[in-house]
């Protein structure tokens, strides 16, 4: 794709293959980085990003018959994915809506693929625009954003137990389905760890 074709709606950006979306957002994440025309930069990112978990495994993860995805050696200290999960010039819904679609039947994998990309800071630090954007999702959509916030090798552990802590404080007070699914998803995380990993 070049620069001629970035357009200015929301529709997303066409790729011939997972090398070329690779590319694109690398080459605008290395821009973003110098803050020439940040926002800009930024657009291209969101609308480049993948809008499914099977997408963002296409492109960050590895598989024992594909091997690795093209981003899958991006350093986990400073790749696309953290800061995917930090871009604050996206309209939140327009935000929210692709960052919850991604997490939606999400789980964890030795890779990239991890911890909900990050979505739980954003659930804990902008509680009330992400609730109401992932309040209009199905139970079982909602339900598998939260378990992919968890799930892990050892979904019982102190950090976890933290996330969980600091997110039902909030979600208690921000919207009660919510909460309930929260706490459904983790309690049932944590009966099915045998604590042994996978």
């Amino acid at each position: 794709m070049s620069d001629s074709t970035i357009i200015n709606d929301c529709s997303d950006y066409t790729f011939k293959d997972e090398k070329e979306r690779a590319d694109t957002l690398t080459k605008y994440f290395q821009l973003a980085k110098t803050n020439k025309d940040k926002a800009y930069c930024e657009r291209v990112i969101f609308y480049s990003f993948p809008n499914t978990f099977d997408g963002m495994m296409r492109l960050f993860g590895y598989d024992d018959v594909t091997q690795a995805a093209p981003l899958y050696s991006m350093p986990l200290e400073d790749n696309l994915i953290t800061y995917f999960s930090s871009i604050q010039t996206i309209p939140k819904d327009i935000y929210y809506n692709k960052y919850i679609s991604i997490c939606v039947n999400g789980y964890w994998d030795a890779d990239n693929i991890r911890e909900a990309f990050g979505f739980e800071k954003r659930l804990s630090g902008d509680t009330k625009a992400v609730c109401q954007v992932l309040s209009k999702r199905t139970d079982k959509e909602i339900l598998s954003v939260f378990r992919f916030i968890f799930d892990g090798p050892h979904p019982k552990n102190d950090k976890n137990a933290l996330i969980y802590d600091d997110l039902s404080t909030k979600l208690k007070r921000q919207d009660s389905r919510l909460f309930g699914l929260f706490k459904t998803a983790y309690d049932k995380l944590l009966q099915e760890d045998d604590g042994h990993g996978e």
